[in-house]
């Protein structure tokens, strides 16, 4: 057994493991304040904007439109912001904002990007919360009155919301729309309890838009503006909350390929941004944000490496007894089909890969148990949760790539 191998091993099941449990007793300890009701202490409803960036959304922009509209809050100001789409964006949008006062079209012709058309729309926005929503993504009618009594505090500069993929499709539309359900959702709301919140979700966030304002509103240098203004608002003094019980649903692109961009995108972005803010790490004026940003991506890494690392010694494995038994005739057919389980040809470290799988297993039945979601429902996407592990590997080698590189990705 190689022993450098060996120590590498131990090391990320250990962290891995730590992390998970860590994870699993937070969920498990806060699982009776996710659902509390608040109660708006403002004795008055104060005007909310709501900003959409569009790009060549001419099939989802009309289903946007119609999910504002039936938003049920009495002060709300609309404001769509056309980053010079190349298709039917900007008509439809037109036909369907010509019967509503509430609506402010920028129907810009020059493509600048979504940090752009978001601050853009931010500038013309006149309300005291300025809520961001994805031309793709439709909101729930009561979202606006079940995120209002989060702003009770004057520290709370950011809400977030549950996030799930919209009439999921596929095999793989269903993985993500149990990713989304547990990692967009469950566990910011987790993570906003320890003040430990680091992405407001593009598909739709809340925010003071005098936090906006102080902080210059969004990076139109970064190409995950959601995650970057994170590290800012937290920065400037601001705590960013969670309020699992509103709902926006958001599409998912089509095929593998379109995924594969867009996470590449996202974890490029995350990358840029960790560098950029670097001195938040380890800095104990940011509390435990500081400590579990530098854990869960060192774990990252230090998985993917180990991925890399297994994958080369296992294919060097193989080439060698295949240049081996060639010399004995083995016929490999006859004993593909004469396989047995040995446990004792198993070693410890296998056992960490059996064990690792299962506690994922147990965080995501636990997790689901505690988002009120139904097993059988959600049944495809938990058959296909643990392939997520496989499919990170592939985002992740892809973004440092890219980062290495100097690569340049825009909004598409």
């Amino acid at each position: 057994m190689n022993p450098v191998y060996t120590v590498f091993v131990y090391i990320v099941w250990f962290l891995a493991t730590f992390f998970m449990t860590t994870l699993l007793l937070m969920l498990l300890l806060t699982k009776n304040k996710l659902y509390e009701t608040k109660k708006s202490k403002l004795k008055r409803k104060p005007l909310v904007s709501i900003v959409v960036p569009a790009y060549n959304e001419e099939g989802s922009i009309a289903n946007t439109i119609c999910s504002l509209k039936r938003v049920n809050y009495p002060k709300l100001e609309f404001i769509i912001v056309n980053d010079g789409s190349k298709d039917r964006t900007s008509s439809i949008v037109r036909k369907e904002i010509s019967d509503d006062e509430r609506f402010v079209f920028i129907d810009r012709k020059r493509n600048k990007g979504k940090a752009a058309s978001l601050n853009e729309g931010i500038r013309k926005a006149r309300g005291e919360l300025i809520a961001t929503i994805d031309a793709d993504s439709e909101v729930e009618p009561e979202i606006i009155n079940k995120v209002l009594p989060y702003f009770n505090s004057e520290k709370v500069g950011a809400v977030t919301v549950s996030v799930e993929v919209n009439k999921p499709k596929g095999f793989l539309h269903r993985i993500i729309d149990l990713e989304y359900v547990l990692g967009l959702s469950l566990f910011l709301k987790v993570l906003s309890i320890v003040n430990c919140i680091y992405v407001t979700p593009g598909p739709c966030s809340i925010y003071k838009a005098s936090a906006l304002r102080k902080i210059k509103g969004f990076d139109e240098n970064n190409i995950t503006e959601d995650f970057e203004i994170a590290f800012r608002l937290r920065k400037a003094g601001y705590r960013i909350t969670n309020c699992i019980e509103a709902k926006v649903c958001t599409k998912v692109p089509p095929t593998f390929k379109q995924v594969y961009v867009q996470r590449r995108r996202w974890y490029t972005g995350t990358l840029q941004t960790i560098i950029k803010h670097r001195d938040m790490i380890l800095n104990k004026k940011y509390g435990i944000f500081a400590y579990f940003l530098p854990l869960n991506y060192s774990l990252i890494l230090l998985g993917l490496a180990l991925f890399i690392y297994t994958t080369y010694l296992g294919f060097s494995n193989i080439l060698e007894n295949i240049l081996y038994f060639r010399y004995t005739n083995f016929n490999f057919l006859d004993r593909l089909f004469d396989w047995q389980f040995d446990y004792l040809a198993y070693n410890d470290l296998s056992l960490f890969g059996i064990l690792g799988f299962l506690t994922t297993i147990v965080v995501m039945l636990i997790g689901l148990k505690i988002a009120r979601k139904s097993y059988k429902e959600k049944k495809w996407g938990m058959l296909g949760y643990p392939c997520l592990y496989f499919l990170y590997q592939i985002f992740w080698i892809s973004a440092i790539i890219n980062v290495i590189k100097g690569g340049k990705i825009k909004w598409k």
